[in-house]
């Protein structure tokens, strides 16, 4: 489909529908320039009049970037990621490495870098980039939306969710991004409802427990990371992870007997849990007098042991099947 040009300008590309255009398509310039008092419950309008207040009492901190608009400049990443979406990857970056050059105080430019990083699986990359151009202007829906997307692939499921809910939270209802956001923000709520967590805060509970506990293990300060483990898996009882390292913590304790039922546990939750299953042999072929530390004992960090069994990103999400 052709597309269309901006009711204003007649040059640039429309990309908004205007209230008081009729809902004609205006491009981001002609909307900045005759945005006013009649554009009550326009989105961008909103998002504007919440960024100004915003600053004016200082709730949006100052960073190393001083927002501002230059349409020019905007419509020249768009220009590149229109390039990009033919398939002219090369051709766009080179747009917008030059952008980036000369005005990496933008945030439009800052997104579009994050979207080519993206295109090109550079994930961590594309968060960065996405990261900057929220900073710059913190109620620009589209960088949330693509920076929850980003982390989705690395499979960073707390900080996509975390991203959704701002999309949800600066978003238009009606904004396509915005109903996807819902949309995927319910799915995983009904997913670890249904699974035995209490609902999606408490799976975010869970898993900042999990991180803090795998540190824990991680500096071999043992008990308090059983402690932490514990408090996962409370809060998310059907993930096998949790007690799967509270089996290894035990294991360097020298309690056999405690870490073999922590394996055992996590193997009821998933009786495939392979890091279990190894670690539980490891276990009981210990000899009696060896040291703990020479034993090969298998850790796995919170669900991403699930990355490579092609399960499906729910499945990834509650840890089984």
């Amino acid at each position: 489909m052709p597309k269309q040009k901006c009711i204003v300008c007649a040059t640039a590309t429309g990309k908004r529908a205007c209230m008081i255009k009729g809902l004609d398509l205006v491009c981001p310039r002609c909307c900045a320039q005759i945005r006013g008092g009649d554009c009550h419950g326009c989105h961008y309008y909103a998002q504007a009049t919440r960024y100004q207040a915003a600053r004016a009492t200082q709730q949006v901190r100052p960073a190393s970037f001083m927002a501002h608009i230059d349409p020019q400049v905007d419509e020249m990443a768009d220009q590149a990621l229109m390039m990009v979406e033919r398939g002219n990857l090369s051709e766009g970056e080179k747009t917008v490495t030059e952008l980036m050059r000369q005005h990496p105080d933008l945030h439009s430019v800052q997104y579009a870098m994050g979207v080519i990083c993206a295109m090109k699986k550079d994930y961590d990359r594309s968060i960065q980039y996405f990261d900057k151009a929220v900073e710059i202007f913190p109620y620009f829906v589209e960088a949330w939306h693509n920076k929850a997307v980003s982390h989705q692939q690395k499979l960073e499921i707390p900080k996509m969710i975390m991203a959704y809910r701002k999309v949800v939270e600066f978003g238009d209802l009606a904004d396509g991004y915005v109903q996807q956001a819902q949309a995927r923000l319910a799915e995983l709520d009904k997913s670890v409802r249904e699974r035995g967590c209490a609902s999606l805060d408490a799976f975010l509970q869970a898993t900042r427990a999990f991180d803090k506990a795998f540190i824990h293990m991680e500096n071999r300060e043992f008990q308090t990371a059983i402690a932490g483990f514990e408090k996962a898996s409370s809060l998310n009882p059907n993930a096998p992870q949790a007690y799967g390292n509270m089996g290894i913590c035990y294991g360097f304790l020298n309690e056999k007997e405690k870490a073999l039922a922590a394996f055992d546990k996590a193997l009821e939750i998933d009786p495939s849990y392979e890091p279990a299953i190894k670690n539980r042999a490891v276990t009981l072929l210990r000899k009696e007098g060896q040291s703990p530390s020479d034993a090969k004992f298998e850790s796995m960090a919170y669900y991403k042991d699930y990355k490579m069994k092609k399960r499906s990103l729910l499945d990834e999400f509650v840890g089984h099947e």
